[in-house]
């Protein structure tokens, strides 16, 4: 009961304290295509669905940045949490984004809910839905001038487990298409994603566990995105993982994360290139990014992969 009250009430504070940093004006450029690249890390960010799987009370931030040897240089803040009720029936969560890195310059806050059904002793069976805003520039063209839009956001998907040995998912966390208004127009298109994953989980000796898994992106207009790779845990205290992403942007991402006790863990990705490359062009270098994350779980039960 303890840890109910805490999650209700950590949920619907923070659910507040981001909603008012989302309202306030701020440059954005399009929606969270840089959310959606966190997604190996932060599997809520594309599947709703994902909603309080693992249970317990989770807590990841994400930051990510170009330079770090430029000081001040810009950092792209995300922030993650989510947990379970009802006796893990009911999965509650919360994302907020806050991209001042990209050219995207994109703020959001989406809050999302699960229902996990038991379907068998190994099926279980997820429906997710996810609702927030989006800010976005409006250019009018009969002012001339640029202000800020915020703009709802809608999606929903579904996430079916076997015995937490293999799961397959299909989501689209933007449902909405969006009416600007007379005479203005967002700076880029707002954009609804199809997202179809489907991963696995092997024990490879002892201490090793290895978790091969593959993500199919569909957009109209853009070509089809394949992306494929694992993850290895050894001794569920050291983590590396390898994948390479194939669509309108190609490149490696690299990963590295270490248990820190029972309650936190500390990763490093490293990405060949950035998902916004397609737009800024290939001169503006370093094409590079990286990023670091910091989880805390505050009472696990068990080891969580993600």
């Amino acid at each position: 009961m303890k840890f109910k009250r805490f999650f209700a009430q950590t949920f619907y504070s923070s659910l507040i304290g981001l909603g008012l940093m989302a309202l306030t004006p701020r440059t954005s450029l399009a929606q969270r295509e840089v959310l959606y690249e966190q997604y190996i890390q932060n599997p809520m960010a594309i599947n709703p669905a994902f909603t309080g799987i693992r249970e317990d009370f989770n807590m990841t931030v994400l930051l990510r940045r170009r330079w770090f040897t430029i000081q001040n240089s810009p950092v792209t803040q995300t922030f993650a949490m989510d947990g379970a009720i009802a006796n893990g029936k009911i999965g509650l969560g919360l994302q907020a984004l806050n991209d001042r890195l990209s050219p995207y310059y994109t703020t959001g806050v989406y809050g999302s809910g699960a229902y996990h059904w038991n379907a068998s002793v190994s099926w279980r069976v997820s429906l997710g839905l996810q609702g927030g805003i989006n800010v976005l520039p409006l250019y009018d063209f009969a002012s001339g001038i640029s202000t800020n839009g915020v703009l709802g956001s809608f999606g929903a998907g579904v996430y079916v487990r076997y015995a937490e040995q293999f799961y397959v998912g299909i989501s689209k966390p933007e449902l909405l298409s969006q009416n600007f208004g007379s005479g203005r127009q967002s700076l880029f298109e707002y954009r609804q994603p199809l997202f179809v994953t489907a991963g696995a989980t092997f024990d490879s000796g002892e201490k090793m566990q290895i978790t091969p898994s593959v993500l199919i992106v569909q957009e109209k207009g853009i070509p089809l995105r394949v992306d494929v790779g694992a993850r290895a845990w050894y001794d569920e205290k050291l983590g590396l993982g390898t994948f390479y992403r194939m669509g309108s942007v190609n490149y490696v991402q690299l990963s590295g994360e270490a248990q820190l006790g029972r309650n936190a863990r500390l990763g490093y990705i490293f990405n060949s290139r950035a998902i916004e490359s397609s737009i800024v062009g290939i001169n503006n270098n370093p094409l590079t990014i990286h990023e670091i994350m910091l989880k805390f779980i505050p009472s696990p039960t068990k080891f969580h992969l993600n």
